[in-house]
């Protein structure tokens, strides 16, 4: 019986499997790297308290990563519903998200159970390059 299952296992090791050329199709990218290539965007790490007064409100232009971390002093769960997004949050952890908005306008951020509006994240058209220049200073943070 042994010898019988070593060498059936020796001869599914040794015959090849079929594989769908469907399935199998593999893409590669090539990318600009030189001196005048221009960065698509800025990478943004912002923070909303959920329990300040007033809701924050959160302004980066089309191209731009926002890491955003919601903050609040009770368990609940923060939503940014127009892109889909929902985390849970607590006073221990804050809900973490990592945006990158393909287009403009202004997105709501909310706590769910508190049924009530946080702040709002703004995105605006890319500017060209000597106008960025011009704008607003970004946080390091």
């Amino acid at each position: 019986m042994l010898v019988l299952l070593g060498v059936s296992t020796l001869a599914a090791a040794l015959v090849p499997v079929e594989r769908d050329s469907a399935g199998d199709e593999t893409t590669t990218t090539a990318t600009e790297t030189g001196k005048d290539a221009e960065p698509t965007g800025d990478l943004l790490r912002q923070s909303i308290d959920a329990d300040a007064r007033k809701p924050k409100t959160i302004v980066m232009s089309l191209g731009d990563q926002l890491e955003l971390a919601v903050r609040s002093c009770r368990a609940d769960q923060a939503e940014i519903a127009a892109l889909g997004e929902l985390e849970d949050v607590h006073p221990d952890a804050p809900a973490r998200f990592d945006l990158l908005p393909f287009a403009t306008g202004t997105y709501e951020v909310r706590l769910v159970d508190a049924d009530r509006r946080v702040g709002e994240i703004e995105v605006r058209p890319k500017l060209a390059a000597k106008d960025r220049r011009k704008g607003p200073k970004r946080s390091p943070c």
